[in-house]
């Protein structure tokens, strides 16, 4: 019942927050959008967008650009732990659930879907170059350039690359690191 005292604006705010915490790492800002917004429909698009502009100007949320990717990544700061425990109990209780279930369902996806990346280019003699990347949060710890023949071969990789990207990274380290 305490969050009738808010208006929309601050439920939105304290819900950003929350879902902040409950991811425990740094989320990308188109990601986060489609958690709240799309994904949800926890937060309005429109209104998402000024609620992260203004959290980060009230020194809520932190915005990093991750060079590498040229993407925004979006982390609580210590004030804004401090505001969301101060109003913790106005975010409804059923609210808190579903937020807390929905991330704990989907963290290990959120995590792939920007720790995981894949693109693929044709190059001018007709073959098809496929990047494959694994992030350290915001920074490449792994860069793999691949040259296959055709469109199909480099849309498979590209396609495969969440599921098979941990594997491929643990059996290179284990095969690069071993002593003789």
């Amino acid at each position: 019942m305490g969050s009738m005292i808010h208006d929309e604006g601050i439920n939105n705010k304290l819900l950003a927050l929350f879902v902040l915490e409950k991811l425990e790492i740094p989320i990308s800002e188109d990601v986060f959008l489609q958690i709240c917004c799309i994904d949800n429909n926890w937060i309005p698009y429109l209104y998402c967008l000024q609620v992260i502009q203004e959290l980060i100007s009230n020194g809520f949320i932190a915005r990093t650009l991750a060079v590498a990717i040229n993407k925004n990544f979006l982390t609580l700061t210590a004030d804004g732990r401090t505001c969301l425990a101060h109003f913790y109990n106005d975010i409804a209780a059923s609210v808190r659930e579903s937020v807390a279930k929905y991330v704990r369902e989907e963290r290990i996806n959120f995590k792939k879907k920007q720790e995981f990346q894949a693109d693929y280019y044709k190059n001018a003699d007709g073959t098809f170059t496929v990047v494959l990347k694994i992030l350290d949060a915001v920074r490449p710890i792994f860069e793999l350039k691949y040259i296959v023949t055709n469109r199909a071969i480099a849309t498979s990789i590209y396609n495969s690359w969440d599921k098979k990207a941990q594997e491929l990274y643990m059996a290179l380290s284990d095969v690069l690191l071993e002593s003789e």
